[in-house]
């Protein structure tokens, strides 16, 4: 795998591209390309760019063909180019406030992907599906302009990703043909009142973005280039954010009106980024969550237990000590990279006024590295390569029109990872202790030189680290490819004047091979092939009452959706062991069987001429997931949204979402490292409560049954708003509520309800904007779950302090 990836995603790159006529907002009429209409919902007045109302928007990033939010029968938040703009959005958690139902998890500090209605979500890239990134690369906003939060999985003609609780259509800056340059310069982060924060200036970004026509003024061009350096709050342990990120655009739209004429749209990007992956705080419990007291002492070096093939002993747990705001499991030594390229190309054709031929290629190239001292590894590549081609028509039958899309894709993935996680507890060690003397300043948490008894010898792989072979269990070290051929049809047909009916349906077939990459150096060589199909579909019912049609529409939903299950260290093929023969692996069918189910009811209302946007929704969504370790459990989650967006005019706008639901496991079980109970980890009598059972760390599972997703709140609320002086000047705040979380299954500790609360001041003129950001306003302790419940009884993480960022623009 070291020459195919360059020589394809060469290839991939010289067709880089992005998503057709996205700055059109017509989906209804292919005849004219050169005509730009606006999309009937604009507000009258207020420029399309100034707008964060979704009814300003229409968007291809759910059903292919461009619709604008009351067309579309499916739940789904639109962050538009303004919105981005003016909040300065530049990462997944800061997004969260403007889609209901979406959290942002601590993800091991490495949030990639936001958690949809208790289950990840997947990433798409202008309607593409991007590589598998859980834990991955940190998303990059530099060449983005306009974001679509998707409730539930892909339909028929994007496919669906193993993350089926949602997916995150990402859509790229497009080329204007008005010269235009802005530069941006943000700086922070500044916490206040000494201490970790007193040197934390040097935390900021700056960014060129030029677009320009070319001479003959039928192509445009755009570049954004982004460097980021940084000393963060967590620098006292050697954390850094740094980054540098190239983005290119390029469309050619046909000459004169006639039909026929081909768009091209391009695009491609090389980032790299060294980025921290910071485990959070250590030995959760209430009195850490409700007062900072941590529980100390390390855990003695006693080796592994024979019984379990952990790390044995307990913490004493007698002492406890308050914990510090930067606390966490990250040691100097530790790094987190990674090197993203990747190229996008689409080509229109439309030879009549009802047909449109579309051509999209996606390829992507990612090479990863992580290491921490405590002991985790993880060198992985991903390639992938997508294409896919669509036919778009519209005629009458039986005096009824439709609107059909049918085509195919052929999709490739390439993955070669190698993992150790075998000495990977995090509880053993005591985060309040002071460095050793041969740490210098910072602390390290290295588990070879603390704990060499109890430590597992692994295989030598990539840089020479030490990883662990399929045939020991771990999973995530794989070399496999994936050829994943589909056909798809979607027809959306008018049964009525004021009801039509949308269904789809897509015929995967997966061609899969896997082997271990240390089979040899293990003596035990696991490798398999296997063929798999499946069917997928969609239907939905849209209603738009008669004479209110512009501005009422009620929809019905279902869906059935299958994708193949990949590990979390790249997405690749997973190997197991044969139950007949234990000297061989094989791939199991079940994999490919990952069901997803959808069923949901809504209703959106365009009011106040256009300038209010409502949304309500109603859902149960169910899936079954693949454990690390074997296993399946099923999930399933029934809740009730409710979305509004107001923009009376470009001075003032505000958002509201609610969501109400309950996640769950679907009588069945889940593994949490350390066993049934967190007091497995503290000596008998101690810790918490005095409730230390001595058991120490077990792989023990709980008995099948209907517990909550830990981590995730029953009722969210979140607000934001703004309002703009005549002069420039203004103010805004955003604001979200979370009710109670549990921690784990048992819930033997939860996140108690928390209230975030951000201000921003700004000035906004023709050619100078300034913002400053007030974060954690209110300077309130809150934290995070780290989202798996495989972590629930090992960290938390703690949410930022109060503390100050900003930014300037100017444009040219």
């Amino acid at each position: 795998m070291q020459k195919t990836p360059f020589l394809l995603l060469s290839a991939a790159l010289f067709f880089g591209g992005v998503s057709d006529a996205a700055s059109s907002g017509d989906r209804a009429d292919f005849s004219d390309s050169d005509l730009v209409e606006l999309d009937r919902y604009e507000v009258a007045g207020l420029p399309l760019a100034d707008s964060i109302n979704p009814l300003a928007r229409a968007t291809d990033g759910l059903f292919g063909d461009y619709r604008s939010p009351l067309e579309t029968p499916r739940a789904a938040s639109t962050i538009t180019q303004a919105l981005l703009r003016e909040r300065g959005i530049g990462g997944v958690r800061e997004f969260m406030l403007y889609t209901p139902g979406a959290r942002a998890a601590a993800s091991f500090g490495k949030v990639t992907a936001p958690t949809v209605r208790g289950d990840v979500a997947e990433t798409f890239l202008n309607g593409q599906r991007i590589s598998y990134n859980y834990f991955g690369v940190f998303p990059s906003f530099n060449g983005i302009e306009a974001i679509d939060v998707v409730r539930g999985p892909g339909s028929a003609i994007y496919g669906s990703g193993f993350f089926t609780g949602g997916y995150v259509n990402y859509v790229t800056k497009q080329p204007q043909f008005i010269p235009e340059t802005t530069l941006t310069l943000r700086v922070g982060t500044w916490v206040p009142g000494g201490g970790a924060g007193s040197a934390s200036w040097l935390n900021g970004s700056w960014q060129v973005d030029t677009t320009a026509p070319t001479a003959d003024g039928r192509s445009a061009w755009r570049v954004s280039y982004e460097g980021k350096a940084d000393k963060t709050f967590f620098r006292r342990a050697g954390a850094r954010d740094d980054r540098q990120d190239l983005f290119l655009a390029w469309t050619r739209r046909p000459s004169g009106s006639s039909s026929g004429g081909l768009t091209l749209d391009a695009n491609a990007q090389v980032l790299w980024q060294a980025s921290p992956q910071l485990l959070g705080v250590n030995r959760p419990t209430q009195e850490l969550i409700d007062h900072g007291i941590y529980y100390s002492g390390a855990l003695p070096d006693l080796g592994l237990n024979p019984d379990t093939g952990a790390i044995a002993g307990t913490i004493n747990g007698v002492t406890t000590a308050k914990i510090r705001r930067d606390a966490t499991l990250f040691s100097p030594g530790d790094f987190s990279n990674a090197v993203l390229t990747r190229g996008q190309f689409i080509a229109t054709a439309r030879p009549s006024a009802d047909q449109k031929f579309i051509n999209r290629t996606l390829g992507e190239y990612i090479n990863r590295r992580r290491y921490h001292e405590f002991e985790y590894a993880e060198y992985a590549e991903q390639l992938t390569i997508e294409n896919r081609s669509e036919w778009h028509t519209r005629f009458a039958l039986w005096g009824r029109p439709h609107a059909l899309i049918a085509g195919g894709t052929l999709r490739y993935e390439e993955r070669e990872s190698y993992t150790n996680y075998f000495n990977e507890y995090f509880f053993q060690y005591d985060l309040s202790a002071p460095p050793k003397p041969e740490d210098g300043k910072a602390a390290r948490y290295n588990h070879p030189r603390d704990y060499p008894q109890s430590y597992w010898e692994g295989f030598r792989g990539p840089g020479g680290r030490l990883f662990f072979p399929l045939s020991y269990g771990s999973s995530e070290t794989s070399a496999s490819t994936l050829w994943n051929p589909a056909l798809f049809v979607q027809d959306d047909v008018e049964l009525t004047d004021s009801l039509a009916l949308l269904v789809g349906g897509r015929l995967d077939g997966f061609i899969a091979k896997a082997r271990d990459p240390l089979g040899e150096a293990s003596g035990i060589d696991w490798r398999d092939t296997r063929s798999e199909s499946a069917f997928s579909w969609n239907g939905s019912l849209r209603y738009r009452p008669r004479g209110l049609a512009d501005r009422a529409s009620f929809y019905a939903t279902y869906q059935r959706a299958y994708a193949v299950q990949g590990h979390v260290a790249g997405g690749g093929i997973i190997l197991k062991e044969d139950p007949d023969d234990p000297t061989r692996g094989v791939i199991d069918p079940d994999d490919f069987a990952n069901l997803s189910r959808l069923a949901e009811l809504g209703a959106k209302f365009a009011l106040r001429e256009n300038a209010l946007y409502l949304g309500v929704a109603l859902y149960d969504q169910r899936r079954s997931e693949f454990e690390l370790g074997g296993g399946r459990k099923n999930l399933k989650a029934r809740g009730a949204e409710l979305e509004l967006v107001y923009q009376p005019d470009a001075r003032l706008n505000a958002t509201f979402n609610v969501a109400l639901s309950d996640a769950r496991l679907d009588n069945s079980t889940a593994s949490q490292a350390g066993g049934t109970s967190l007091y497995n980890l503290y000596a008998k009598g101690a810790g918490p409560g005095g409730r230390g059972n001595g058991k120490g760390f077990t792989w023990e599972k709980l008995p099948p049954g209907d517990y909550r997703i830990a981590g995730h709140s029953r009722l969210v609320f979140n607000t934001s708003g703004s309002y703009q002086l005549k002069n420039g000047f203004g103010a805004g705040l955003g604001a979200s509520w979370q009710s109670e979380a549990p921690g784990n299954l048992t819930n033997e500790y939860h996140i108690p309800a928390q209230l975030f609360v951000d201000v921003f001041v700004f000035y906004r003129g023709p050619r100078w904007s300034v913002n400053l950001d007030i974060l954690n306003a209110l300077d309130r302790r809150n934290w995070a779950h780290n989202g798996g419940n495989f972590s629930n009884h090992q960290i938390v993480f703690q949410e930022l302090p109060l503390r100050f960022e900003g930014y300037v623009k100017r444009r040219f």
